[in-house]
């Protein structure tokens, strides 16, 4: 595959992305402790449903990278070892790390029969070994069938044409979400049933952000210039987007001597209509705002760039991280509140984070190096 230019502003969208996603995650380990002020409630969780967009960015950039660097020679079995190494390796050892730490917490066997390790394959297949490993259940099929999205989506065929390929995900997107909002989704049946409990990790729920992607990735220098002059639309959509949820949010909470935070952030849920629209709309002027920030050498743009860069391992340890960056923010700070709590936590858990994605792409590199040694040494 030919090389091509490097896309600058997709390792800083990418960081972006690991940063919301902690911080999102920090916000529902925090917020939802008891005896928290209704407006604490509804400040925290209509910020988070600002920073919503993490999951759906970090489909988009998928999209984005992969029909950026494929858009002409393609080797689908190169490209599934590759990604099995980079992706679906990492996905397997984390599954067996956390289930390994949740077994010694709870005090029982790691592996012990046939049985444990039966619970281990199926942790693999639905996500569950930790609440944020569902995303790798939903991304991987991206990848699988990466061929078929390029059949629908060409860089040969009229712009004209994936741009109406791409509207056309978005309104069956809309359709399904709606439809699960509903609660179409139930059966008696026991296969349909265990079909149904992992809806949110199934990929067609998410399929027009990568196709969104792949549109931008293959129209990459217009879709800059698009997002230039929608920015400002973008961010009066998004304050009034702030406006209606914020609203919304504060009828739940009001008159109550606590928040109530699960009922709040519910309403924000990824899998939303309202949710795909806001998260359409918001996205022009994040990517400026990236735009700027890359465009001239700024510290800013450096320090996303760098956790972008390392985001992947970060995003599979950052979870057993803020365990304890979150233990250490109730136990210990207390006194500061929620708000400098999350904070804490938030960065605390990024750095710490981060800095081990570091550490684990330098070992991994070092692994290969030896590796290639070890065969050139056979060889000869």
């Amino acid at each position: 595959m030919e090389r091509k230019a490097k896309l600058e502003e997709i390792e800083a969208l990418r960081g972006v992305a690991f940063l919301a996603v902690v911080l999102q995650h920090a916000i529902g380990g925090l917020f939802a402790q008891p005896g928290l002020l209704s407006l604490s409630v509804s400040l925290g969780t209509t910020f988070l449903g600002l920073i919503r967009f993490a999951v759906p960015l970090f489909v988009f950039i998928t999209g984005v990278v992969l029909f950026y660097n494929y858009d002409r020679s393609f080797q689908y079995g190169r490209f599934l070892k590759k990604r099995g190494q980079q992706v679906v390796l990492p996905y397997l050892f984390w599954t067996l790390f956390y289930y390994a730490w949740v077994s010694v917490r709870s005090g029982g066997a790691i592996i012990g029969d046939w049985g444990d390790l039966l619970h281990v394959l199926e942790l693999a297949f639905t996500g569950k070994a930790s609440y944020h490993l569902w995303f790798m259940v939903m991304i991987i099929p991206f990848y699988l069938l990466f061929p078929v999205f390029r059949l629908l989506l060409a860089g040969k065929r009229p712009a004209s044409v994936n741009l109406s390929v791409t509207i056309g995900f978005l309104v069956a997107n809309l359709i399904l979400v709606y439809a699960l909002s509903k609660g179409y989704f139930q059966s008696d049946q026991p296969i349909l049933q265990t079909l149904y409990r992992y809806l949110d990790r199934n990929f067609l729920f998410w399929t027009f952000y990568f196709v969104l992607g792949g549109f931008a990735g293959l129209y990459y220098e217009r879709w800059k210039k698009a997002m230039q002059s929608l920015w400002g639309v973008s961010l009066a959509i998004t304050v009034l987007f702030l406006i209606y949820i914020g609203t919304k949010i504060w009828g739940i909470n009001q008159g109550a001597a606590a928040g109530d935070y699960l009922t709040s952030s519910y309403v924000t849920g990824p899998l939303k209509p309202l949710m795909i629209v806001a998260t359409l709309a918001m996205l022009p002027v994040l990517f400026y705002t990236i735009q700027r920030l890359t465009s001239k050498p700024t510290k800013m743009g450096f320090v996303l760039t760098v956790i972008g860069k390392y985001s992947f391992g970060a995003y599979l340890v950052h979870a057993f991280i803020l365990r304890y960056t979150n233990l250490l923010a109730l136990n210990v700070l207390g006194i500061l509140g929620v708000y400098i709590q999350t904070l804490i936590s938030f960065i605390l858990c990024a750095c710490i984070s981060v800095g081990l994605g570091i550490g684990f792409r330098r070992i991994r590199n070092r692994w290969r190096k030896a590796r290639v040694g070890v065969d050139r040494g056979i060889a000869g």
